[in-house]
């Protein structure tokens, strides 16, 4: 190569060789510029989070349940791995385009139960569905996406219910009370509570069946031994706000209608008693001796006769 860089004047093949190396260097430039910029967006579209419902999924026992998640920012996600699992990656309730060296397998409870939405996949949205939830469907579910070089995780609570069948309260046919308050078909766990008609909750023994994870509560209490009147027998599931309730009008016993007319007679007593200490008093004080006229309460006296007859009424009209 001719060196040009001590001439005064500028042969032309210089002039071409300095032009050459210009054009060289911007093109270098450009392209790693660009490169960089690649690079960039590259990185910042694996960087990713997962956005799920922030209150829990709420379905029917027996229904189909929906979970969703989704990408944050939005971006496709059909060539990510999205995996349902509920705490064990290698036991998962579902997953979609999964990879080859994954070793884990789908839980076999969840097998010909699970449908994966794609709709809005290349908007990063995608739904699980789970057909015919049971309690033991009840807990956290996280939801995974995962690309070559970067994942996240979100977890979707699901939550089951069931509204119990109305409540029944055995009675015979004179009205009397012959068994419990009793209900079946309830999830979660009821409250059970017995109301008075002045709307005061009474005390009573509650019983709580629950023998497995794929059978729903059954509740049974007695009629509180102390009730009187109309009680309600009300069953709440607390999840959804919702009752049932069973009203039944108690017959008046015998014995609380006794313990009333004793007590009425014993006040009368007593009133009658008071009367005639007062009107003993008076007669013998010094206002007897002024001749002053005696109250007609006091002018009154009982004779024996009539006192045998309003005792046998009485005694007649208390049994």
């Amino acid at each position: 190569m001719r060196n040009c860089c001590y001439k005064k004047s500028t042969p032309p093949y210089c002039r071409d060789h300095m032009i050459e190396a210009m054009a060289g260097l911007r093109i270098t430039t450009i392209f790693t510029f660009m490169s960089l910029i690649i690079t960039l967006q590259t990185s910042s579209a694996q960087r990713f989070d997962i956005k799920v419902t922030e209150t829990p999924v709420i379905a029917p026992v027996g229904s189909d349940a929906a979970l969703g998640c989704s990408l944050v920012p939005a971006g496709s996600a059909e060539s990510m791995t999205i995996k349902f699992h509920r705490g064990d990656p290698s036991s998962y309730v579902y997953v979609y385009n999964k990879n080859p060296e994954d070793p884990g397998n789908q839980d076999v409870k969840y097998q010909d139960r699970t449908e994966f939405l794609t709709e809005n996949i290349r908007g990063g949205y995608v739904t699980l569905t789970i057909r015919n939830v049971q309690p033991s469907d009840t807990g956290n579910y996280i939801c995974l996406f995962e690309a070559p070089n970067h994942y996240s995780t979100g977890i979707v609570e699901l939550q089951l219910a069931a509204i119990g069948k109305e409540p029944t309260i055995q009675q015979g046919k004179n009205g009397k009370v012959t068994g419990p308050c009793e209900s079946s078909g309830w999830y979660p766990e009821p409250k059970l509570q017995w109301i008075d008609s002045e709307g005061h909750i009474l005390e009573s023994e509650v019983s709580i069946t629950y023998i497995d994870e794929t059978t729903l509560y059954r509740v049974s209490s007695p009629v509180p031994q102390y009730a009187h009147s109309r009680v309600t027998c009300l069953i709440t599931n607390e999840l959804l706000n919702v009752k049932q309730q069973k009203s039944v009008d108690l017959p008046s016993s015998r014995k609380t209608t006794a313990i009333a007319v004793v007590g009425t007679t014993a006040a009368a007593a007593v009133a009658a008693a008071v009367a005639s200490l007062g009107c003993y008093i008076y007669k013998n004080s010094k206002y007897e001796a002024q001749k002053l006229t005696v109250p007609a309460l006091c002018r009154f006296s009982w004779g024996k006769k009539m006192k045998r007859v309003w005792l046998r009424k009485m005694w007649v009209w208390l049994w």
